[in-house]
This record gives C-alpha cells, structure tokens and sequence, in this order.
C-alpha cells in the first residue's frame, strides 16, 4: 500500500458522520465531509497530506494528534485536529487544507 493510500485510509476511517454539502452557513461553523468525499476533495483540490496536517498541529499545541478530519469552516477546507494535551486536557486545532498553514485552535467543534 503506498503512502498517499494509507494516509487517505486513516484520514477515511477517521472523519465523523456529520455530513456538508459544501460550505456551512453561520449556525454551523464546522461541518465535516464524510470519508469518500473527503478523498474526492483531496485529490481534486491537492490538499495537503493529513499527516503534513497532524505534525504541524501537534508540534504547536505540544500535544498529541489522535484524531482528524476534513470539514468545511467558513468557505474553506481545514483539517480539524483533535489533539490530547500531556496534561489530560482535549483540544482542537485548525490547519488550512490547502497549505498547511496553522489557523488556530477551535472550542466546538
């Protein structure tokens, strides 16, 4: 299994149930794509590689990544990162899909 493969099969396995047909409105400011549209959505707008998303969500939060998911957040795709703190707390990080780039951490997601 190649790279790219197992790290779209963990990215599947791993996104929720909550479903968006694109872009959320404002009562919704988090919306995640279900598995098979989030590897559609990876390959049609070359996203970043999850686990590029993960590392860099770990290393700022000085946290371990145990989970992601593809969602929509205000017209954009993002990488939620859920993140568990070496002192016991549960966080959520946002990294921009398309660069990688770190958008801040999220309370509800």
């Amino acid at each position: 299994m190649t790279r790219a493969a197992l790290i779209l099969a963990v990215l599947a396995s791993s996104c929720g149930a909550a479903v968006a047909q694109g872009p959320p409105d404002d009562a919704q400011p988090l919306a995640c794509v279900r598995p098979a549209r989030a590897r559609e959505l990876f390959f049609e707008k070359g996203l970043v590689p999850p686990i590029r998303a993960l590392r860099e969500a770990s290393n700022l939060g000085n946290a371990e990544a145990i989970d992601i998911q593809l969602c929509w957040f205000r017209g954009e795709l993002v990488y939620d990162v859920t993140l568990l703190g070496r002192d016991g707390p549960v966080t959520h990080r946002l990294v921009a899909a398309a660069t990688g780039a770190p958008l801040g951490e999220h309370p509800n997601p």
